[in-house]
């Protein structure tokens, strides 16, 4: 009867649950520093499974924020000039694979009180760049200000590394940084040439907006913010950075109840 009340408590745990939040940073042609935004920005949950002593894999759905402005960039620049902005609200889905630095010990118990490991991943990202003009919000996807169609959805690499720190025997507290290189150049709706011609009045005042600000850089102004001229650098694929603190709880096996009599072998 001792061993299988204790059985819930000691049989091992392969399987852990994973929700955190954290602060993004996104890396493109309307970012001017190299600093989080402040805000919590980014909700993450997460199923991991431990496969071998140092390798484990996970699923995981991020919702998180980025945004970039020319408004940042150095006083009498061209990218002051341009005076270009966006924010974006998107969805990302990964599976990763984890590599733990210390031999699992067999019993999810008996971890070590501080894992390090690394990641690399490959996953899916929405891509949906917003701005406003005149207090009204516009999706830029839509009105194609470059003149060019662009997919909603593109593939993303996660990479990084964590710290899973041992709270209780059912609980750990991570900390994780991670970058997430994409295929796509467009997350700031940013990236080739100002278009030849535009119809649209709208569409035309969203995608050149060096008329809104003071006069900063006349080269910039009458030679390279014109139809035709250099809007962005689609060599430079956009990214985004992750810095997440979560909490990982360990999952019960299914059949626990008829388990307490059977140990499970150490690997």
């Amino acid at each position: 009867m001792s061993q299988n009340f204790l059985a819930w408590k000691y049989n091992d745990r392969y399987f852990s649950a994973q929700f955190g939040a954290g602060m993004s940073m996104y890396q493109g042609e309307l970012k001017h520093n190299y600093q989080f935004q402040n805000e919590f920005s980014n909700f993450s949950l997460g199923m991991e499974a431990r496969l071998l002593s140092k390798i484990a894999v996970r699923a995981e759905l991020v919702y998180f924020n980025i945004r970039g402005k020319d408004f940042f960039a150095e006083d009498g620049s061209y990218e002051k000039q341009r005076n270009l902005s966006f924010e974006s609200r998107n969805f990302e889905f990964s599976i990763q694979t984890i590599f733990y630095l210390l031999e699992y010990k067999g019993d999810y118990y008996k971890r070590s009180r501080i894992d390090p490991y690394l990641f690399v991943g490959l996953g899916a990202v929405t891509v949906n760049p917003t701005t406003t003009l005149a207090d009204s919000k516009y999706y830029l996807r839509e009105l194609e200000t470059e003149g060019n169609k662009y997919a909603p959805v593109t593939m993303t690499f996660p990479v990084g590394l964590g710290l899973k720190f041992r709270l209780t025997p059912f609980l750990n507290f991570i900390t994780e940084a991670s970058y997430r290189l994409t295929l796509s150049d467009y997350l700031d709706d940013v990236s080739t040439s100002f278009p030849e011609e535009i119809e649209n009045t709208t569409v035309a005042l969203l995608s050149n907006r060096k008329d809104e600000v003071a006069l900063v850089n006349q080269n910039a102004y009458d030679n390279l913010l014109v139809p035709g001229g250099q809007r962005g650098n689609s060599k430079n694929k956009d990214g985004y950075m992750f810095l997440t603190f979560k909490f990982e709880i360990f999952i019960p096996p299914l059949n626990s109840k008829g388990m307490g009599l059977k140990k499970t072998s150490t690997r």
